[in-house]
């Protein structure tokens, strides 16, 4: 769910002198919380002891999603959000933020808009408040969280969103422009993990499936191929994400042959620009809906190529499975998960949950780079 636009986080942090992934936040002992007995901690069934894995759940809509803890032992379904960098819990009416015996009110108003389309963006506006949380068995203290006023266009059945996006992005959100430490940052700083790193294993599958969200650490069992890595890019506005140099050719028609855009865990799609994507729409025979979706029939479907994303010195291929919606909900018409970028917008791609489904991804503030991997559901003509 990438912050609209990107032009308010450029905004905010024009006045903040930071490097845009990592602040430089000095790591500290990790100081134990009396309260945390009051932490519903969920553990990992596959190791059967405290780990820094987190199990995500694919939402019926598309989204990975976790379960966030509070102080107050309420449980909350958040999405696993690259695009944002401000947790924030309370969505629906009837699972509210209920303040527990860590819970503080900070007094700081939030606000924050989500969405590529201008017509229905998904808005949060509320108040911050600093809890002890859990995530699986992670624990983290003084967390600063949204707890919401006015909720509006967010999806039903999920009550927040966990930012995973530079701390930088945070700045967005806050009358007076200052990022604020995301959950990764406090995990550091607290010591609970060695390295403020995320590694996403999203594998395809329908809703209800599982995957796997790491901190601090690779998840090397799941993987068939090695970390390659790549800087964040460089070039405006996407250097305030996460954000990655790229081309992209379907078949062999180049879509384009450089352009910069962001990593967004929160989207269930891959945008492209105009251009290309007038191009990709064209070689692939869709058919445009009203909604932006393309629709293909059978027959096209099967005549589909691979879609090829340049990233420094590899090539990620997306085959024809991994270019259409869940199979669960298709009828004679099959949508392909590649859209337009909205009129207006200044980055040239997002790479959605289609591309987190197929290539293991490796978020690390510190060093401010990015890597991808190719796991054991790659290739699988699941979706």
């Amino acid at each position: 769910m990438i912050l609209s636009l990107l032009s308010s986080i450029f905004l905010a942090v024009c006045s903040v002198n930071a490097s845009p992934a990592y602040l430089g936040i000095q790591k500290t002992p990790l100081i134990r919380d009396p309260d945390k007995k009051h932490v519903n901690v969920m553990y990992s069934n596959e190791l059967g002891k405290r780990d820094d894995t987190v199990y995500v759940e694919r939402h019926r809509n598309g989204y990975y999603c976790a379960y966030l803890v509070t102080s107050s032992t309420s449980v909350f379904k958040v999405v696993v959000d690259t695009g944002s960098a401000y947790t924030w819990v309370g969505a629906m009416q009837h699972n509210p933020y209920v303040m527990g015996s860590a819970s503080i009110a900070t007094g700081i108003h939030s606000e924050a808009s989500y969405g590529d389309d201008p017509e229905n963006l998904m808005t949060f506006v509320g108040e911050t408040y600093n809890d002890t949380i859990g995530l699986g068995a992670l624990i983290v203290h003084s967390q600063g969280i949204g707890v919401p006023t006015e909720v509006a266009n967010f999806p039903e059945g999920i009550d927040g969103i966990l930012g995973l996006g530079p701390t930088i992005m945070s700045a967005a959100v806050t009358p007076d422009n200052e990022p604020a430490p995301t959950v990764v940052d406090n995990l550091y700083i607290q010591g609970s993990i060695s390295s403020p790193l995320l590694g996403f294993y999203f594998p395809p599958g329908p809703a209800g499936s599982s995957g796997l969200l790491s901190f601090g650490h690779i998840r090397e069992s799941v993987l068939t191929s090695d970390v390659k890595y790549v800087p964040v890019s460089s070039v405006f506005p996407v250097y305030y994400s996460w954000g990655i140099d790229a081309g992209m050719m379907y078949g062999n028609i180049a879509l384009f042959t450089f352009g910069s855009g962001v990593l967004d865990s929160g989207s269930p799609r891959i945008t492209i620009a105009s251009a290309a994507f007038s191009e990709y729409a064209w070689a692939t025979s869709g058919t445009l809906h009203p909604s932006g979706l393309l629709a293909i029939t059978k027959d096209q479907y099967n005549n589909l190529e691979t879609l090829r994303i340049h990233i420094g010195d590899q090539f990620y291929h997306l085959g024809p499975n991994a270019q259409i919606h869940a199979r669960s909900t298709l009828n004679s018409q099959i949508w392909l998960v590649i859209q337009q970028q909205p009129a207006g917008s200044n980055i040239a791609f997002s790479l959605g949950i289609p591309f987190f489904q197929r290539y293991y991804v490796v978020l690390n503030s510190e060093s401010s780079e990015i890597g991808f991997a190719s796991h054991i559901h790659t290739d699988s003509t699941t979706n």
